[in-house]
C-alpha cells in the first residue's frame, strides 16, 4: 500500500496533472461546438482513465489493508476518514463494505474511487446517522473537487427501509463515473440514484454503465401525499461544464428516469436504456444539448405513475434529439414532448411505436405553444390503438407564436381510430409550418384523419396521405398543397375545406374522389387529378 504525501482539502495541482488537464481540454475543446463528436471524445476519456488511472494519482490506497471489513458487519466510515487524503485512489477490493452515514470530501484536487468488484451496503434508514442523504459526496458547489474518478462500485438497497443518494460529485476539471449499480428498490424517501455536475465551463464529465435497474418505490409523506424528487440520475443548476451519459440503464423511478434541467452547462445522452419511470423517462433541457440514440420502454403502469413521457425537452435552445427508439407497449404520457421554453429543437429519424392505452391519450410527437422553431425530419411513428384518438404530431399555438414547425421525410402508420381527442393523425393550429415528404397510412376507425391545418399559410408538399376518412381538413388561411397524393380508403373526399378556408391554392395534386368545399373563398386549384379509387 501507497500512503504518502498526504493532503489537506485545498491542496493545489501539481505540473504533471496540469499538463494532463491541458492535454485533455485540447483533446475535448471542439465537442461543446460539434456535440455529434461526443461518443468519441467521452470514449476516449473512459479508455484513457482505465489504463491509466492509478498511475494518475500520488497515492494509492488498498481499504482492506487500511482496516475497512469487507464481510458488511463494521462501517467503514471510520477508515475512510481516516485515509482521505488529496491526489489519493481508495481501491476496495471485491467484498462488502458497510456505511452508515455520509462521507463527505470537498476542495481537492484530484479523487477516486474504485472498485472494481465491491458492493457498499448502506444501513436502514432507522441505522443512518445524520440528516445527510447520501453515501458518498464527493465535493460540493461552492468548494468542487477539481478531478474525481468513482469507478466499478455496486449498492445493496434489497433491505427493507433502505435508500440513499448513492453518489453526488461536483467537480471543476473532470468528472469519470464509470460501472456503477444500485441493486434493489430504493424503499425510503430519501433522494436516489446519482448526481453529477461539472461546475466550470471548461470542465468535462463522463457517466457510463450508471445502472438503477430496480428503480425508486412510489411512497406517502405523513399526510398521504406521493413523494416526489427521487429520479435515477441528475444534473442540478450547478452544472456549467460538457457531460455525456454514455449507456445508462435507469428503470421505474418515481420522478423521472434522467433529469437534467435548468442548468447552463451541454449535457449529452448517449444511447441507454430507460424504462417505466414516471414523470419522463428523459428529461432535458440546455444550450445544444443532445440525446442520442436512447432506448426508451413504457410496458407497465404502476397504479400511481401519473405520466410516463418517453422524452421531455424541457428548456433551451439548439436542442438535439436523434435516433430515439421509443416503444410505448401500455402508453402513459406522450413519446416526445417539446415544453414553452424550448427556443429551438430538432428531433430526427425517431422511432416511435405507440400501443393501445386504457389510461390516457397517449400522442407522438407533441410541440406546446409557445416553442420556438421545431424541427422534425425523417424516421417512422407507428400509432396503434383502434379504440382510441390520438395524434401521432400535434403542434399547438397560441397568440405569442412566431416561429414555425417543419415536418419533413416521416413515416405514420398504424390502426389508432378517430375517437375525440385526436381524430387526426397529425393537428396544426400554429401558422407558417411546412409539412414536406409524408408518407400516412391511416386505416383505423372512426373516421381516422390524415392531417388538420388550422393555422394559416401552411404548407403541405410532396406528401402521400391515405387515411380512412378525409386526408386533409383545413381550416385556415392562405394553405398551399403540392405535388402530393390524397386518398380516402372509404371513399371520402380527398380534402374537406371548411368556411373559414381561404387563398386555399392545390395544385399537381392527386385528389381522390375530388374534394369536399364547405364554402372557401378564392379556392385555387391547378392541375390536378381527380382518381375515384
Amino acid at each position: 500500500m501507497r500512503h504518502e504525501n498526504e493532503a489537506d482539502e485545498t491542496g493545489e495541482d501539481s505540473s504533471a496533472n496540469a499538463l494532463s488537464r491541458r492535454s485533455w481540454m485540447k483533446m475535448l475543446g471542439g465537442v461543446a461546438a460539434a456535440p455529434l463528436l461526443a461518443d468519441q471524445a467521452s470514449a476516449a476519456l473512459i479508455t484513457s482513465d482505465q489504463q491509466a488511472s492509478q498511475r494518475d494519482f500520488g497515492n494509492v490506497v488498498n481499504m482492506v489493508n487500511a482496516g475497512a471489513d469487507p464481510t458488511g458487519e463494521e462501517p467503514i466510515n471510520p477508515v475512510l476518514e481516516e485515509v482521505r487524503a488529496d491526489d489519493t485512489l481508495l481501491v476496495f477490493p471485491e467484498g462488502r463494505y458497510k456505511m452508515n452515514t455520509t462521507f463527505r470530501y470537498t476542495g481537492f484536487t484530484n479523487f477516486g474511487i474504485r472498485g472494481p468488484r465491491a458492493t457498499i451496503v448502506p444501513t436502514s434508514a432507522d441505522e443512518w446517522i445524520g440528516e445527510d442523504e447520501r453515501c458518498f459526496l464527493l465535493g460540493v458547489y461552492y468548494n468542487p473537487g477539481q478531478r474525481i474518478l468513482f469507478q466499478g462500485v455496486n449498492f445493496d438497497y434489497t433491505a427493507p427501509n433502505t435508500g440513499v443518494r448513492a453518489v453526488e460529485a461536483y467537480a471543476t476539471d473532470r468528472l469519470l463515473v464509470t460501472n456503477v449499480e444500485i441493486q434493489g428498490e430504493h424503499d425510503t424517501l430519501w433522494d436516489a440514484g446519482g448526481t453529477f455536475n461539472v461546475t466550470d465551463p471548461r470542465g468535462v464529465g463522463v457517466v457510463s454503465g450508471f445502472r438503477v435497474p430496480d428503480g425508486t418505490a412510489a411512497l406517502e409523506d405523513e399526510g398521504g401525499r406521493i413523494q416526489y424528487g427521487r429520479s435515477g440520475i441528475t444534473v442540478n443548476r450547478y452544472h456549467k461544464g460538457g457531460i455525456w451519459f454514455r449507456n445508462c440503464e435507469i428503470k421505474s423511478c418515481w420522478d423521472n428516469g434522467l433529469y437534467a434541467t435548468d442548468s447552463d452547462g451541454f449535457v449529452s445522452i448517449q444511447g441507454g436504456v430507460y424504462q417505466n419511470n414516471n414523470v419522463s423517462n428523459l428529461r432535458l433541457g440546455g444550450v445544444d444539448s443532445v440525446i442520442q440514440s436512447p432506448k426508451v420502454i413504457v410496458d407497465r403502469v404502476r397504479f400511481n405513475d401519473l405520466n410516463q413521457r418517453g422524452i421531455r425537452i424541457e428548456q433551451g435552445a439548439r436542442v438535439l434529439v436523434n435516433n430515439p427508439d421509443i416503444d410505448l407497449v401500455n402508453p402513459n404520457g406522450h413519446a416526445i414532448t417539446v415544453e414553452n421554453e424550448v427556443t429551438s429543437a430538432t428531433i430526427a429519424n425517431p422511432n416511435i411505436d405507440i400501443g393501445s392505452s386504457p389510461v390516457q391519450n397517449s400522442q407522438g410527437i407533441v410541440v406546446s405553444g409557445n416553442t420556438g422553431s421545431v424541427r422534425v425530419v425523417g424516421g417512422r411513428i407507428n400509432i396503434n390503438g383502434p379504440d382510441n384518438g390520438g395524434n401521432a404530431i400535434s403542434i399547438r399555438s397560441t397568440e405569442q407564436t412566431t416561429e414555425p414547425v417543419i415536418v419533413e421525410n416521416l413515416q405514420i402508420t398504424g390502426d389508432r381510430g378517430g375517437e375525440p381527442g385526436g381524430r387526426e393523425a397529425i393537428y396544426c393550429d400554429r401558422d407558417g409550418c411546412t409539412f414536406r415528404n409524408l408518407t400516412i397510412r391511416q386505416p383505423g376507425p372512426a373516421y381516422r384523419q390524415g392531417i388538420t391545418l388550422a393555422g394559416d399559410n401552411c404548407k403541405l408538399v410532396f406528401s402521400d396521405i391515405q387515411t380512412t376518412h378525409h386526408p386533409v381538413i383545413n381550416t385556415g388561411t392562405g394553405t398551399r398543397i403540392l405535388s402530393s397524393n390524397l386518398d380516402s380508403y372509404d371513399g371520402y373526399p380527398a380534402a374537406r375545406l371548411y368556411p373559414s378556408s381561404s387563398d386555399v391554392e392545390i395544385v399537381d395534386t392527386g385528389l381522390a374522389h375530388g374534394i369536399r368545399d364547405d364554402g372557401a373563398t378564392n379556392l385555387r386549384l391547378v392541375s390536378n387529378r381527380y382518381p375515384s379509387t
